[in-house]
């Protein structure tokens, strides 16, 4: 697979290039190393700051979003103006409030576009797929991350959004959070209630992996049961995966932080169960996918973070400048 990333001019991280076919290759033994955690003082200072952020944003700010939500879809109805993504539901106005609250940018692989844009964050031409987003999972501030870049509904375990508090619950209301039981919740129930969403994501990972051995390392994909759901709907697959989400918020290190760059990288076309003959077949596509899509994402965050690089690569316009010039980019393309 190295003729693939040479098309994107990628320098790749070399514990993931592979001379072999992309379903062969397998994460080096030699992993980058991992973040040490704080100690001490500093462990528990970290920690506080992150219950309080994430109680600020689980108990009032929901509130405060809904009031927002309902006051500017009021001026937008009597004015005409479009609805904006950010307003399309209160979810989706507490979502771009937290990003926006935490100085979130998103440097994509393809457009060479940094933002921090409430509409800017989102996958350009997301709104025109029809399928399954599979992205990375990092932690826990994934959940809110994802849904906005995807514009669409997260699987998450029960646990995950109780511990959200108000702000889980204002998902659920908004049809953003399909809701799960591990080990109750059967692939059967999941399929059903995926139905009624044109576009929702999962993490096929299976668990928050930041902090981890190998954690920038792509893993194989755990979610069988999720993709096997995807093969029998016959839904299009698209890989999207986003380097740095850790750091906005990080729960085995105790972090809340402000300011970050996230880099993305989409595949150039969505996988489609209906260009493989079996499953085992539709799975293998899936995970030369994924692993290829990873080392663009982290090898454009590591071309940017060695030397503080970010401002030339936005000078070039991205990796494929002729299609941000035109508004438009490969994968955006196939996804109309």
């Amino acid at each position: 697979r190295r003729d693939s990333f040479v098309l994107h001019r990628v320098v790749l991280h070399p514990a993931l290039v592979c001379t072999r076919p992309s379903t062969m290759c397998a994460p080096a033994v030699h992993a980058p190393p991992i973040e040490p955690k704080p100690s001490g003082l500093w462990f528990a200072l970290g920690m506080l700051f992150l219950v309080l952020d994430q109680a600020f944003w689980g108990l009032p700010m929901p509130f405060v979003a809904l009031f927002i939500w309902a006051t500017s879809r009021a001026i937008l109805a009597l004015t005409g103006y479009e609805v904006p993504l950010w307003l399309v539901t209160p979810w989706d106005t507490l979502c771009c409030m937290y990003l926006r609250g935490h100085g979130v940018r998103i440097l994509d692989a393809d457009t060479g576009a940094s933002t921090g844009a409430a509409d800017g964050l989102a996958i350009p031409g997301i709104t025109s797929f029809r399928g399954v987003l599979l992205m990375n999972h990092r932690s826990w501030g994934d959940f809110v991350v994802d849904p906005y870049q995807g514009h669409c509904a997260v699987v998450a375990r029960f646990a995950a959004v109780a511990v959200t508090c108000f702000a889980g619950v204002l998902g659920r209301l908004c049809s953003r959070v399909i809701m799960i039981e591990r080990g109750k919740t059967s692939r059967a129930q999941l399929l059903d209630m995926c139905r009624s969403h044109d576009r929702y994501l999962i993490f096929p990972e299976g668990t928050r992996r930041a902090g981890t051995p190998g954690s920038d390392l792509p893993v194989s994909l755990a979610g069988v049961g999720g993709l096997k759901n995807i093969w029998e709907s016959r839904r299009d697959a698209l890989v999207v995966i986003t380097a740095n989400k850790e750091r906005i918020v990080n729960e085995r290190h105790g972090r809340a932080s402000y300011n970050t760059t996230l880099y993305r990288a989409r595949a150039a076309a969505p996988v489609r169960p209906s260009e493989h003959a079996t499953f085992e077949e539709f799975h293998a596509a899936l995970e030369a996918t994924w692993r290829e899509t990873w080392a663009r994402a982290y090898a454009l965050r590591d071309e940017c973070e060695r030397g503080g690089r970010v401002a030339p690569y936005l000078a070039a316009g991205g990796r494929n400048s002729a299609a941000s010039r035109l508004g438009k980019t490969p994968a955006s393309k196939e996804m109309m």
